[in-house]
């Protein structure tokens, strides 16, 4: 007899399943940014020097924007905020057509939920332990 079949995690998998991050590929569009402005700020540094403030925002923005879900509930930092939202407040998620998931709460707020898109539904029913459904799980 051999053992059920599980299907393999791919290796983008992050350890924490309840941490959700910006893609970390982010960070070469920094890098490929960084390269474009690199002649143009070295000759002519006095007028084109700001350039450099791109990529380090871009940057500051991938590093701080994050969702967190554990037992106390959904919290969301943002590059200039941080949010919990306990999990009695959450009406649910949703996903509009571009940019982040968005959480709903019980008095209709809405806030980005940084990190999580459509494709990471089913990670985000099991991070929340059912409390926010994944409506295509067979279950």
């Amino acid at each position: 007899m051999s053992a059920p079949f599980t299907a393999p995690l791919p290796e983008s998998t992050p350890k924490d399943r309840a941490l959700f991050r910006v893609n970390p590929m982010s960070y070469l569009v920094i890098g490929i940014v960084v390269m474009a402005i690199l002649w143009p700020v070295t000759a002519y540094p006095a007028t084109l020097g700001w350039l450099v403030l791109l990529p380090i925002g871009f940057g500051w923005w991938v590093a701080r924007t994050n969702t967190r879900l554990d037992e106390d509930g959904v919290h969301l930092t943002t590059w200039r905020t941080r949010r919990s939202v306990p999990w009695v407040e959450v009406k649910g998620v949703m996903f509009p057509k571009n940019g982040f998931a968005r959480l709903i709460t019980t008095s209709e707020d809405s806030y980005p939920m940084g990190g999580v898109s459509f494709h990471d539904l089913p990670r985000l029913s099991e991070a929340s332990r059912g409390r926010i459904r994944d409506p295509y799980d067979a279950s």
